[in-house]
């Protein structure tokens, strides 16, 4: 499994997809071990503190899940640990 880093953005007030957690602390996707893709499974971490915030999953589960493109990736999720904002897309770096 590939795990990526998160870009780490100030809190984003245009196009983007913006997910938070007000009291449960735990990853916003899980992937499904039983679907056959053939991908390579990724988890997305937090870029500031590691937080596990996408586990196990396709980067076509996330497309799929949220009707958008790879290339119109525009996802933000606010990191339950640290409260900081990671941008989900191919700019992330991989660790």
């Amino acid at each position: 499994m590939t795990e990526i880093m998160c870009k780490i953005i100030p809190e984003p007030y245009d196009h983007k997809a913006v997910f938070r957690q007000t009291s449960v602390k735990s990853p916003y996707f899980n992937g499904d071990d039983y679907e056959d893709i053939p991908s390579s499974r990724i988890s997305y971490l937090c870029g500031n503190c590691g937080f596990v915030l996408v586990k196990n999953i396709h980067l076509e589960q996330i497309v799929q899940l949220l009707n958008t493109s790879h290339k119109d990736l525009n996802i933000v999720l606010q990191c339950p640990q640290c409260e900081k904002f990671n941008e989900l897309g191919t700019n992330s770096s991989k660790i």
